[in-house]
């Protein structure tokens, strides 16, 4: 299958931000963010928060949204920052830099493993008060709280992060419960460490999902892999993921992951990735991309093998 494709590393984004000096050191904020498919113009995607899900009938939480990536506003000042609003989660997106080796984005990787085992229902959660703590030496955390006001599930979680030099490790934890009152808790841990023109990554996870949450699967992840700086303009990448459930048959499935990325500029770059799949009865898709996960084009093959390549360009403003 041949396609025009969008969303492979990074997703496709558009929004407006801005910021207003209080004095003293405050400042208030605003970040609107919706995602947009390059490919029609189209606006896609549901607004999945916590463990309110499409799969658990969730109407609510996953209508399709407009601003479904972020609608937060918030003040910041020598304190940190504190957001009010639907934003990332902090216990996901504190991970990307360590977890994910791959310099053209987290969604060809981290993003189809954590997809797999249901933690993509937790990277923006509605509802939801977060704090970002400032840097207290080689530390700093964040915490959050989505209150789910009875139509989706609530959650709390949080990260704390060590960054000293090269050296940088990430901890997160989430519990999400879902209207029935049922449960499901998941923590992540993942580290890299930076050689100069050798970067190396590693991370495990396991989700605890012992209620049946749905949407959510009892699992645990690990994966390695690491970046080097060929040229200054010329990034290579590889990272192996593998993920196993704790239910059934106990099957691992795996992904492996190729990057190249190329600095036009500081704000375009061309990339290469290539995915294969070696999926048991969890499955894994090769690529993220828009519209692959449904229908005749669905790439998420249990029980099988399959490959993707994909070649494009990537701006940042």
């Amino acid at each position: 299958m041949s396609k025009l494709n969008s969303d492979t590393g990074s997703s496709s984004r558009f929004g407006v931000r801005g910021t207003e000096d209080l004095g003293g050191g405050l400042a208030a904020f605003f970040n609107l963010e919706s995602p947009i498919d390059p490919k029609s113009g189209a606006v896609s995607g549901g607004a999945s928060s916590g463990a309110c899900n499409p799969a658990a009938g969730c109407a609510a939480a996953t209508t399709a949204a407009f601003w479904r990536r972020n609608a937060y506003v918030g003040l910041k000042g020598s304190f940190g920052e504190v957001t009010l609003g639907r934003n990332y989660t902090a216990a996901v997106i504190k991970q990307a830099g360590t977890l994910s080796a791959t310099p053209s984005g987290i969604n060809t990787g981290m993003g189809l493993t954590l997809l797999s085992q249901g933690i993509s229902n937790d990277f923006w959660n509605s509802n939801q008060i977060r704090y970002d703590s400032p840097r207290l030496g080689p530390v700093d955390f964040a915490v959050h709280v989505a209150l789910g006001e009875g139509t989706t599930g609530r959650n709390v979680g949080g990260n704390i992060r060590f960054l000293q030099g090269p050296v940088a490790v990430s901890l997160s934890v989430q519990k999400d419960e879902n209207l029935a009152g049922k449960s499901v808790t998941w923590t992540m841990l993942s580290g890299s460490y930076d050689f100069g023109a050798f970067k190396l990554h590693a991370g495990a996870n396991t989700v605890d999902n012992d209620d049946g949450v749905v949407g959510f699967v009892d699992s645990s992840l690990w994966t390695v892999g690491g970046s080097f700086k060929a040229t200054p303009q010329l990034t290579l990448a590889t990272q192996y993921w593998t993920v196993k459930e704790k239910v059934g048959t106990s099957t691992s499935s795996k992904l492996l992951v190729l990057n190249a990325d190329y600095a036009l500029s500081k704000r375009s770059f061309l990339y290469a990735m290539f995915g294969y799949a070696d999926s048991k009865d969890l499955g894994i898709a090769p690529l993220w991309g828009n519209g692959n996960f449904s229908g005749t084009g669905n790439v998420i093959a249990a029980n099988d093998k399959n490959n993707g390549l994909a070649i494009g360009i990537r701006h940042v403003f």
